[in-house]
């Protein structure tokens, strides 16, 4: 399937308990070539080109493209208990360059789900600011997909922040009937 896939974890597709990086590309069949996530990195590494990430990705021909990206910009502003208003100018600046450079015919860009069910007050809190600032910032370059739609506690494994297999298998599914669809 020629669907390029970019950014963080929930990109290359952790799965929260194998802590393998297959899941919903490689459930939905996506071409390993265009299977360009890399956990752990920030929309700012993607904007700068870390590795030649951002070079790849835009020699990467495809009209799909999908993104999860701000995540570890998040957490790093978040590391040491304050959010900056430099941090926050820095990530959404960040993405708004990865999109200009990588968006295609069809977009979409993942919004996050809560991976404790409400049960962590941090990501109670920040899940739903993290997604607005996302939404923010992508206005309508892109479709959204709204992870916290389709997933719940099932889906995760109460320790992990990433999508247990299962929860792959659900994300999977609904890209194949959006991909179907358009």
């Amino acid at each position: 399937m020629e669907v390029l896939v970019v950014g963080d974890s929930w990109a290359s597709a952790v799965e929260g308990d194998t802590k393998k990086d297959a899941g919903w590309p490689d459930i939905l069949g996506v071409d390993p070539e265009y299977q360009q996530g890399v956990g752990g990195t920030t929309a700012y590494q993607w904007s700068h080109d870390h590795n030649g990430m951002l070079t790849k990705a835009r020699e990467t021909e495809c009209d799909t493209l999908i993104v999860s990206l701000m995540g570890n910009d998040a957490r790093a502003a978040l590391s040491d208990g304050k959010v900056t208003h430099d941090e926050v100018l820095t990530a959404l600046g960040s993405m708004r360059n990865v999109l200009n450079w990588l968006c295609r015919k069809r977009t979409f860009v993942i919004l996050y789900a809560d991976p404790f069910s409400g049960k962590n007050t941090q990501s109670r809190a920040g899940i739903p600011i993290l997604n607005a600032a996302i939404r923010f910032v992508v206005q309508g370059d892109a479709h959204f997909i709204d992870l916290g739609e389709i997933l719940d506690e099932r889906h995760f494994d109460g320790k992990d922040i990433h999508p247990t297999r299962a929860g792959h298998e659900v994300i999977a599914e609904h890209f194949r009937r959006i991909l179907g669809d358009e």
